[in-house]
């Protein structure tokens, strides 16, 4: 009987692959050939293998000025939005309080939305690019993020027996998977065609 040992939950999730310094291969916006999204030096971006095309997502930054005021030494925070003050270090800031002029340090730091999404429709939540391992199944979607998530798919769906890990999460990776792809039934289906993915030059 053909065993298999899950996986860790979410791991195969968009944010957890780049975190882990891995790759989401996807397909280039420009020739349609393989491409992929790393994060590069706390920056996402994608690359492409064949027609060498590149593109970078910029983080988002929130500048804030902090500080006592001269005036009335009362003690503000205040969101700077204008371009003009937060392209550089320290700006003048009105205080909220009396109006006063104060020349104050900007405080940057990334944005992070607390909520990251993860792939939909097939594609990655950055750039929108396809996943370069995608096909269809019955008119359903069946995708990976890269070979080493296709590797864990082929090994799950083919396994007859499944079991969690030694230290048993509340969630697995498989918690994921949608239920047409775990359905017995679909299994000889899901397997061919993950199979072929294998193949998939990239």
């Amino acid at each position: 009987m053909k065993r298999f040992e899950d996986e860790g939950a979410y791991k195969y999730s968009f944010y957890a692959v780049l975190r882990r310094c891995e790759q989401v291969d996807v397909k280039c916006k420009c020739c349609g050939g393989h491409a992929y999204i790393l994060n590069q030096d706390g920056h996402l971006a994608w690359k492409c293998s064949q027609c060498f095309a590149h593109g970078v997502h910029e983080t988002e930054y929130q500048y804030k000025a902090k500080s006592n005021c001269v005036q009335c030494e009362r003690w503000f925070n205040v969101e700077v939005t204008d371009e003009k003050k937060t392209s550089h270090k320290s700006s003048h800031i009105e205080c909220p309080h009396c109006g006063s002029v104060n020349h104050v340090v900007l405080h940057k730091k990334p944005v992070y939305r607390g909520y990251y999404p993860d792939i939909r429709d097939g594609r990655d939540p950055i750039f929108k690019m396809e996943l370069y391992f995608l096909d269809y199944i019955r008119g359903k979607m069946v995708w990976a993020v890269n070979r080493a998530h296709l590797n864990y798919l082929i090994s799950y769906i083919s396994a007859e027996l499944r079991v969690k890990p030694g230290i048993v999460p509340l969630k697995t990776a498989s918690h994921t998977i949608p239920a047409y792809i775990k359905n017995a039934k679909n299994r000889e289906l899901v397997v061919r065609t993950l199979t072929k993915l294998q193949h998939t030059t990239g």
